[in-house]
């Protein structure tokens, strides 16, 4: 009887510790940058923002902000190495100017 009783309470006290160190891990999901999440956001937004930036029917106003956010967003990558900050970027960045820069696309009219 004895046996069982410290094999049941091994057991449950297994049970009850992996439980809670389960429960805090899924706490630091959700309150922490989850990188592999933001690399998927990030990547779509990319693909996004190319496309706009080369399909031709978009006007070059419409083209020249993509390219600014796109352009944006890889300095935000190479500055902090954050998959979460880039496409943030890329999600919020507003240009300042469109006037031409230096390495610029050079739409047709």
């Amino acid at each position: 009887m004895a046996r069982t009783f410290v094999f049941l309470l091994i057991v449950f006290s297994t049970f009850s510790h992996a439980n809670s160190v389960d429960s805090s891990q899924s706490d630091k999901v959700i309150t922490h940058k989850n990188e592999k999440i933001c690399k998927s956001t990030f990547s779509q937004e990319m693909i996004s923002q190319q496309m706009t930036f080369s399909n031709q029917a978009n006007a070059q106003d419409v083209r020249r902000i993509a390219e600014r956010k796109i352009a944006a967003a890889r300095k935000k990558f190479a500055d902090t190495g954050s998959y979460c900050d880039a496409a943030q970027v890329l999600m919020t960045f507003e240009p300042k100017s469109l006037a031409g820069q230096d390495g610029d696309a050079q739409f047709r009219e």
